[in-house]
């Protein structure tokens, strides 16, 4: 069994099943999806500025991480390592990983109450939800990598958000939505438990 494997039935034993309501998807999934497409991080970017820790990010901008964040980055019970609460926010990864330590409720990306967001070029695994995008958030992930997660794409009473081109793979969940529209489009969403999460 490998240490993923491991990782996989421990949230398996840990996770509680919620009860979730109302959400739309459209667009269509399947193989192909290409994470940490670097091309799409352009050096013209105003106003960039470097990520290297576990943080909130209040203010318009692009973020670029300049380091992979082990364990957890020291991220408490129900709280985000990285947080997004400002419109207008590029966040790129730059081909790195936010790894957790499977602690409940933890996120690893959290978009929220925030409109015009794109998360890109980034791995996220070992959370309760690897990317979150809540609060009347509109999103936009691409080129994203999400695995061994509790969910890997989870949006909750958001707007809108749109999943492309990227991978959510061995995942209790692969995308769960409850309120609010799902746009699809060029993914790899495989291997989960279950892989499309839609509410009543």
């Amino acid at each position: 069994m490998t240490s993923r494997d491991v990782r996989r039935v421990g949230l398996l034993v840990a996770t509680l099943v919620v009860a979730v309501s109302g959400a739309a998807f459209a667009g269509a999934t399947g193989p192909g999806a290409t994470p940490f497409d670097t091309a799409a991080s352009s050096s013209t970017d105003a106003a960039r500025q470097t990520v290297d820790s576990c943080t909130t990010i209040d203010e318009p901008g692009t973020y670029v991480l300049t380091t992979n964040i082990e364990n957890g980055g020291k991220t408490a019970i129900s709280k985000a390592c990285i947080e997004i609460t400002a419109d207008d926010v590029t966040f790129d990864g730059d081909g790195h990983e936010i790894d957790g330590r499977g602690v409940s409720h933890t996120k690893g990306i959290a978009v929220v109450g925030a409109q015009g967001v794109t998360v890109r070029n980034v791995a996220v695994d070992d959370w309760h939800s690897g990317l979150l995008v809540t609060n009347g958030s509109t999103a936009t992930i691409e080129s994203v990598e999400s695995f061994s997660n509790t969910y890997g794409v989870r949006v909750e009473n958001a707007e809108e958000a749109t999943v492309e081109n990227s991978t959510v793979t061995d995942n209790l969940v692969g995308v769960s939505a409850a309120g609010g529209t799902v746009k699809l489009s060029g993914n790899d969403i495989s291997d989960n438990d279950i892989r499309i999460q839609r509410a009543n």
